[in-house]
């Protein structure tokens, strides 16, 4: 695993971009940007699935079983904080009309990939002959139960489109109130999977969404104080690194130290980027093709283990699973992309008279 994480590392430094003295990259929290560090964790969440189905106890998987541990559900912050980012920077610039386009365009189109995603699980499955009962099979269709598929965060990102609707929909101009809404349902969210004992993953960096939105807000303000000079910039990354160390030794006391914890970890990433820009093709990529990756790359591991593969050569099953993703993934989007084209209303051209 150690090649692994030394190629993840090539990943990050190549054609990365360092800002001079007292100047910060403007675009750090821009699509291409964002779309870059989530390709960076795209491929962390591959190889953290990856290797639940090998033995990782050869002296050279150490490093990354450190990474592992030390990253945790870290890996899935990003997507939640620049997706509520998103959305805020959204409905700030389109008003009430995004959204009341949320259920179709955002909720509906998600619940219709990971139906079509889950629908290929299901035919794997009978040809594996795995087995699972009625229930479960008609509960992936809403991301709360698996068949095979990684499923807890489309599940979360279903509820959050929910909450995000209503929230605005009350609300409506009120771009404050509104959010503090969303925060509150998405804490209530929380307390109730909590109350029922659901796997913590299902919510434990679930309040990022929000947070992103927050920083929507106040963008303006907190880059007005901090890209100032590298002076102030360095005392606040100072201060989020001491807060992170912090909030990293406490983060099993709590869900309340876990969601610091996770704050302080994107805070790091939001300065990182401030000043050095990742992005280069292959995390570009990666970026682009988030939801396809994530929830197809169980496809090929679970082919692979049912030949032994992850067993005689385990370093061969995650090499090969991941450009059996790719693959997968491209003709996945691409098919997505034609079929939304051959159902998507032509415009209709008006000949202006001369």
């Amino acid at each position: 695993m150690l090649v692994f994480v030394f190629i993840v590392a090539l990943m990050v430094f190549y054609e990365m971009k360092i800002t001079d003295s007292n100047e910060f990259h403007k675009d750090y929290i821009s699509p291409k940007s964002t779309s870059s560090v989530n390709g960076l964790f795209t491929i962390l969440i591959f190889l953290s699935h990856s290797v639940q189905y090998i033995d990782l106890s050869g002296v050279l998987d150490a490093p990354y079983v450190t990474l592992k541990s030390n990253l945790g559900q870290m890996v899935v912050v990003t997507f939640l904080f620049y997706s509520g980012y998103g959305i805020m920077e959204s409905i700030k610039k389109k008003g009430i009309d995004y959204v009341k386009s949320i259920p179709t365009k955002r909720f509906l189109k998600v619940l219709r990939n990971m139906a079509i995603a889950v629908t290929m699980f299901l035919i794997l499955n009978l040809i594996l002959d795995i087995k699972y009962d009625i229930k479960r099979i008609l509960l992936a269709y809403t991301g709360w139960t698996s068949i095979g598929n990684s499923n807890w965060y489309i599940f979360a990102v279903l509820i959050l489109y929910v909450i995000t609707f209503i929230s605005f929909m009350i609300f409506r101009k009120n771009h404050y109130l509104a959010v503090t809404a969303v925060t509150i349902l998405t804490a209530v969210y929380v307390y109730v999977l909590m109350i029922y004992k659901i796997d913590s993953w299902y919510y434990d960096t679930v309040i990022m969404y929000s947070m992103g939105m927050w920083y929507s807000l106040f963008k303006d303000k907190i880059e007005w104080i901090i890209m100032k000079n590298d002076l102030i910039y360095t005392v606040t990354c100072g201060a989020c690194v001491a807060l992170y160390y912090l909030f990293f030794l406490k983060r099993k006391s709590g869900i309340e130290w876990y969601t610091l914890w996770a704050v302080m970890f994107m805070a790091l990433v939001v300065l990182f980027t401030m000043k050095i820009k990742i992005g280069n093709r292959i995390l570009d990529w990666f970026g682009a093709h988030v939801f396809s990756v994530y929830i197809l790359q169980r496809i090929p591991m679970i082919i692979l283990k049912h030949f032994g593969l992850n067993e005689s050569h385990k370093y061969a099953f995650i090499v090969i699973s991941l450009f059996a993703t790719i693959v997968l993934a491209e003709l996945f989007d691409t098919a997505i992309l034609n079929c939304g084209n051959i159902f998507r209303k032509p415009k209709t051209i008006q000949n202006k008279e001369s």
